[in-house]
């Protein structure tokens, strides 16, 4: 009776763990067909996002009491253009299905790892912005419309008068905006496009992300803000931070620790899996 049971649970155990390979499998694929779509459509969906964001820019300023001013603007069309240019320098930087020289000095030194040719990383099974690591990239474009979507939520559109704090706030949060949507546009291009450099240069733009806000909390400080403003805008940078906190402490360990990231970015694999 207990064999009879052992080979039951057994059956059912192997049951399960079918299933389980199923939908990963099933799972891995769909990754696959997401990022070839978005690296695809990229530009598509620059030119879409460039097109809404016109558009609800063109509604805010026809509520304004008074013209908008130049400087004003030309930052609103930094803003609209941002990820487009991100994703435009990155792409001649980094030509499509080119191979790129690894960095001389490797400062991803946890584990035991054995190098891999470039002709045995992209054969390899692990190799490619898929699996988890489409969480991660689709993530670099969603910041995007998030940090645009808070920006223009938090910081109204500057008229030609205005108190001095309030033309600071709006420069400082435009200029941050601006910034890290052509960073985390180029970093997303990177990532597509098996560059190398791409964890390194993603932890950077997060340290920087985490810097800015700072800089910015010290320059408001200095400014002589209402009352009022200063919570909403104190949630709004601390946000920021923790938002960029989370996202250090969920990636790195697998920016680290991960094969396919390791296969993909570095061309090594684990001694064991050689041995």
């Amino acid at each position: 009776m207990l064999c009879v049971t052992d080979g039951w649970g057994n059956h059912v155990k192997m049951k399960v763990g079918g299933h389980i390979r199923a939908i990963a499998q099933h799972l891995h694929r769909r990754s696959i067909r997401l990022i070839a779509a978005v690296e695809r459509s990229i530009g598509l969906i620059a030119a879409l996002w460039a097109a809404a964001l016109t558009a609800i820019l063109a509604f805010r300023f026809a509520q304004l009491p008074a013209d908008p001013s130049w400087s004003s603007l030309v930052i609103h069309l930094m803003l609209v253009l941002s990820p487009a240019a991100g994703i435009t320098l990155a792409a001649r930087a980094f030509p499509h299905r080119r191979l790129f020289a690894l960095p001389e000095i490797a400062l991803a030194r946890i584990g035991h790892w054995k190098p891999l040719d470039p002709v045995a990383a992209h054969s390899h099974p692990s190799f490619g912005a898929t699996g988890l690591m489409t969480g991660l990239v689709i993530g670099m474009l969603l910041n995007i419309l998030m940090r645009t979507g808070e920006f223009l939520m938090a910081v109204p559109v500057m008229a030609q008068t205005g108190p001095s704090w309030a033309q600071a706030l709006f420069f400082a949060m435009a200029a941050d905006c601006i910034i890290f949507n052509l960073l985390y546009a180029m970093t997303f291009i990177m990532a597509v496009r098996h560059v190398p450099w791409f964890p390194r240069v993603l932890l950077l733009v997060w340290t920087a992300d985490v810097a800015v806000q700072l800089l910015i909390a010290q320059f408001m400080g200095a400014q002589p803000l209402p009352a009022q403003v200063v919570p909403p805008l104190v949630a709004l940078l601390t946000g920021n931070i923790q938002k960029t906190l989370i996202s250090i402490a969920l990636w790195v360990p697998y920016l680290l620790l991960s094969e396919r990231v390791n296969v993909t970015y570095r061309r090594r694999v684990r001694a064991a899996a050689l041995s």
